[in-house]
């Protein structure tokens, strides 16, 4: 007989299966990431109430067979409504950062740095909106919790500090960072300001409630691309949610 097991989760997304069912895929706080079918769950308002939409955070209850894919869930409680929904904007960003979530976890794997993560930025971006420095601290602090974190401070090829007043160069291959004696002459390396490297790292080290007022003005759209560059190394799939920002940010 399968154990019961019960955590903290945040709902990463959802499908229909058949008339009455849904599979689910909720990181949890105890498990990693799972999925699991919930019979009736499109009815039952006793066992599954209003909880299994996504960026929701609950208490899911489930149990797990070791011969199959899919968790089956008993219950789940809803802990935290979402009110991202209310806001297109607020909504598209939400589902930015549980989309990234979810491709930056694996299945049954413990991540609890990541779901505190996900479960505080889903809080800070329900009072305020999403600044660029919160988006590039979350996107950093996940490819840490991840494993795939880059020294910010240091050439990998050399050792040396990376000089704030010199360029360095980014590998755009392997998503490191060299300083600007190593990193001249390769065609795979692009050019940026060391300083921009500095207020990533400062970034990194920062709690997210207190990212979202950190100046990136002047460089905003420099740490967006190499943010996003150091993600792309590693996406399973081309993020959906990025369609949908990018269509909010046309029509403003």
């Amino acid at each position: 007989m399968p154990t019961s097991h019960s955590s903290e989760a945040v709902v990463l997304r959802w499908r229909s299966y058949g008339e009455s069912d849904k599979i689910v895929t909720f990181l949890t706080r105890d498990f990693g990431k799972i999925t699991g079918i919930g019979k009736g769950a499109k009815n039952s308002r006793r066992r599954f109430p209003n909880s299994l939409e996504s960026m929701a955070r609950v208490r899911v209850h489930f149990r797990q067979k070791a011969e199959a894919s899919l968790a089956f869930l008993e219950s789940c409680e809803l802990l935290s409504a979402s009110t991202t929904p209310m806001d297109p904007e607020r909504l598209a960003y939400g589902a930015y950062l549980t989309e990234l979530a979810e491709q930056f976890t694996v299945e049954w794997s413990p991540a609890e740095e990541t779901f505190s993560l996900l479960d505080e930025a889903l809080q800070v971006l329900e009072r305020s909106p999403a600044t660029a420095s919160f988006l590039r601290a979350y996107e950093l602090k996940l490819l840490q919790y991840a494993g795939f974190g880059s020294p910010l401070e240091r050439c990998v090829q050399c050792g040396n500090d990376l000089n704030e007043n010199e360029i360095c160069y980014f590998g755009t291959m392997t998503a490191t960072f060299q300083c600007q004696q190593c990193g001249v002459g390769n065609d795979t390396h692009t050019p940026i300001a060391a300083t921009l490297l500095a207020m990533l790292r400062g970034l990194r080290l920062m709690p997210l409630t207190q990212c979202q007022e950190q100046p990136l003005t002047n460089v905003r759209d420099e740490a967006a691309r190499l943010t996003g560059q150091m993600l792309s190394l590693h996406l399973i799939r081309p993020l959906r949610s990025l369609r949908t920002i990018d269509q909010l940010t046309r029509s403003q």
